[in-house]
Order: structure tokens, then C-alpha cells, then sequence
């Protein structure tokens, strides 16, 4: 019996054994490039009509490889997450938007959850965007105003620190550049890269903390449909205390949505307004800036490791957005940190070659 097999006959056992419903039929969901599964419950004639369910893997999915690559070492690692709950629960209770949970089974890695629907802030008509960005926007200013003892809430203890832009710099120098131009990171490179990232990290560090969900992304923000008709927060989990901006980078400089800039530069100067501890201007900048570095040079970095490692091509074209964007965020940090030519000139190799791999030369 496959997996999938495996997880429709548990699924359909436990949902029997709880309430005694007869699934009409349960269908696989497309998954990010994580290890978790999802899976559609169809439950004809009951309330709710349709259930989500998470299963939270302990082993890498299989998946087709690519052509093998030269040996590439496993990424440190940074804090485990922590499991759905309490997270979600104290985020509902505070009147945030998330899937209402039927079934918590933390033994069995298990969630049944509300079905929100398949469409996300990515989706959304043009005729919807504008307002449904600013609908995001004021979640993350309300998650920025909640509170709670981390040995209630472990969210609240975990910080975006030091230690985890190193795994990010990390990355970047042993998945992009060397998966990509099929040579190791130069000294030079390699130093200066590190630089950056420390000064990156000096900001951070002094920087006010707040609640940032993390991956505050279009994809993990679902229209919900009536009569919710609402985004509702999905994969809440990775949650922890970073800089007011950071959410707002994973919003706005997302690499599946390509965002006018003057609309991204006008939505950021808003809403820092309204955030709890409206950060000065050209300080939020500064900060959005140099975070937007990090993050995306990780999630290239995953896109390409699942592309050229794992054979998980699905995101590969979210590629050239994410070096663009990358290249405009260091064009304005240049006069404040000139090591970050560094990027630059190599994201300037890089670009030619994803094209090379598109044009399937490393096959």
C-alpha cells in the first residue's frame, strides 16, 4: 500500500472511530515543498460537508530526483517547529483568523480542520486585490498586538535571531551557488556574504520583537468562502517573535506574486503607520530591506534544492522573480552596506544560469 493509500485508511478509520461518519470519498492535496500532507474528507450529508486534514510527516516524502547533482551537505538545523496547538487555538480565541480545528491527534500527527477553501490572496480578481492586501495587512498589525508566556504559547519564545540568519546565509552558499553555477562559493564570497548577514543580524537584534506568523505569504492566506468571505491564516505553526517588518516582507516580496512596487511601497508605509510600535520611516525601510535579503536568498535556496536534489521542479520558475527582487532590495542597501556586491555580482551569473537549466542543458 502506497502512502497516500495509507493515510486514506487511517483517515477514514478515524473519522469513523470519532464520529462515526463514513467518508464519500478522500482526495490527496497538493503540498508545499515541506514534508507535510494534505488531504480533502468528503463527508456527504454531514456538518461541515468537507474536512482538511494535516498530517505531519517524520520522513522525507519520496520524490523523483533530479540528475544527480555533486554531493550536497544537509542544511543546519534551527529550532524544531513546534506542533498546530496550542498556536492556533490561542490565535482563534484572540480573534484571528484560522481554520477551526475538529480534531487535534498530536500522537498520530494528525488535524482536522475547517476547509477554507482552495483560493488564496493569490487568486484573489483584480477587482479584490487592493482591498484584500489591506484586509492582510491589518492581521498582521493585530497579531503584532498579542501577547502570552512562551511556556504557555512556545511562539512566544522563539525568536528570529543570529543563529537562524546563519542557516540562511548557509543556504545560499551550499545550495544556490554551487546547484546552480555546479562550482563551490569562492573566499571571497564567501566572506563577504557572511558579512552582510551579520549585518543583518545586527539589525535584527536591535530591532522591537513582535508576533510574526513567519510565512505570511499569499499562498497561505485563503479566501474563505461565505459565510466567512474572509482570508483566514493557514500554517501558523512556525510562528515567532521578529521585527514589526517581517511579515510584511513575506507579504509583499512573496515570489509567487509579482507586485507593482509603487503598490508595495505605498502598502508598507501604511500599514507600519498603524503597527504597534510604528517604526520610523526610513528605519522600517532599512530593516524590510535587509530582512527581504535574507528571506529570499532562503527561499530561493529551497527552490533550487528541491528542484536540482529532490526533482521537485513545480517552483522552479519562481526562481528569476526572487534574484530580481533580491538585486532591487541590495540596489537600496548599497550606500549602507557595500559588501552586498557580493550578492549583486553573483546573482548576475546566477540568472543565466537558471535559464540554462529551463533549456534543459544539465540533463
Amino acid at each position: 500500500m502506497d502512502l497516500i493509500a495509507q493515510d486514506h485508511a487511517t483517515l477514514a478509520e478515524l473519522v469513523r472511530a470519532e464520529f462515526g461518519w463514513t467518508p464519500t470519498r478522500i482526495e490527496a492535496m497538493a503540498a508545499g515543498l515541506g514534508t507535510r500532507r494534505f488531504h480533502r474528507l468528503f463527508l456527504d450529508g454531514q456538518d461541515p460537508s468537507t474536512l482538511i486534514a494535516r498530517i505531519q510527516d517524520t520522513e522525507a516524502n519520496p520524490t523523483a530526483r533530479a540528475t544527480p547533482p555533486p554531493a550536497i551537505p544537509e542544511a543546519p538545523v534551527w529550532l524544531t517547529e513546534p506542533r498546530l496547538e496550542p498556536l492556533r487555538g490561542f490565535l482563534e480565541a484572540a480573534g484571528l483568523p484560522v481554520p477551526r480545528s475538529h480534531l487535534h491527534r498530536p500522537e498520530a500527527g494528525i488535524d482536522l480542520l475547517e476547509d477554507v477553501g482552495d483560493i488564496t490572496l493569490a487568486d484573489a480578481p483584480d477587482s479584490r486585490r487592493d482591498d484584500l492586501y489591506r484586509e492582510a495587512c491589518g492581521i498582521v498589525t493585530r497579531l503584532q498586538r498579542l501577547d502570552a508566556d512562551a511556556s504557555a504559547i512556545p511562539a512566544f519564545g522563539r525568536e528570529f535571531d543570529r543563529k537562524l540568519l546563519e542557516t540562511k546565509a548557509w543556504k545560499w552558499l551550499h545550495w544556490t551557488i554551487p546547484l546552480l553555477l555546479e562550482r563551490a562559493a569562492s573566499r571571497d564570497e564567501r566572506a563577504q556574504t557572511e558579512r552582510v548577514f551579520a549585518r543583518i543580524a545586527d539589525l535584527v537584534e536591535a530591532a522591537p520583537r513582535r508576533l510574526s506568523h513567519r510565512d505570511f505569504k499569499a499562498e497561505n492566506l485563503h479566501l474563505a468562502p461565505p459565510p466567512r468571505d474572509a482570508l483566514v491564516m493557514i500554517d501558523v505553526q512556525g510562528a515567532f517573535l521578529a521585527p514589526p517588518e517581517y511579515d510584511l516582507v513575506c507579504l509583499l516580496y512573496d515570489l509567487q506574486v509579482d507586485l507593482d512596487e509603487a503598490f508595495v511601497e505605498g502598502t508598507f508605509e501604511s500599514t507600519c503607520l498603524a503597527l504597534p510600535d510604528a517604526p520610523a520611516r526610513e528605519e522600517a525601510r532599512l530593516r524590510f530591506d535587509a530582512i527581504a535579503i535574507a528571506r529570499l536568498c532562503k527561499d530561493v535556496s529551497h527552490v533550487v534544492h528541491a528542484g536540482r536534489v529532490r526533482g521537485d521542479l513545480r517552483r522552479w520558475h519562481e526562481i528569476p522573480r526572487g534574484l530580481e527582487l533580491i538585486a532591487r532590495a541590495a540596489g537600496r542597501l548599497e550606500p549602507t552596506f557595500p559588501e552586498i556586491e557580493a550578492l549583486t555580482s553573483v546573482i548576475r551569473a546566477l540568472t543565466p544560469a537558471v535559464l540554462r537549466a529551463d533549456s534543459g542543458d544539465w540533463e
